[in-house]
């Protein structure tokens, strides 16, 4: 496993504008997607198949894109990360259906970033 960009994920509050403003800009192909229980986004297709998703950011967050880095062991990077000062906003998630697990932090500096697991 390389470490690299793997996907990237848009939290907005208005998911709907934004399908339309990216559709109409890059020519994507966005669909819905359902995860485990009644969750939904929108995956992004920019030709060579899914590599973006949209959701609804949560009450009171900002739209913003959050990278993830594709990682072997999402356990083993997430508590890397926190080791290294590193503050987890987002503890490791089951995203359901055979998708994998994500895990969101700060790093240091207070950037947000991603990582994502198969396993």
């Amino acid at each position: 496993m390389k470490n690299t960009f793997g996907w990237v994920q848009l939290g907005t509050t208005d998911p709907k504008t934004a399908k339309d403003f990216y559709e109409h800009l890059f020519r994507w192909k966005i669909t819905p997607q359902k995860m485990d229980g009644d969750k939904s986004f929108l995956e992004i297709d920019a030709g060579e198949g899914p590599c973006a998703g949209i959701s609804e950011a949560k009450e009171g967050k900002e739209s913003r894109w959050i990278p993830f880095v594709s990682v072997g062991d999402i356990h083993e990077y997430t508590n890397k990360a926190k080791d290294l000062g590193a503050e987890i906003v987002v503890p490791v998630m089951d995203l359901g259906q055979n998708q994998g697990f994500i895990s969101v932090f700060l790093d240091p500096t207070g950037a947000v970033m991603g990582i994502h697991s198969k396993h």
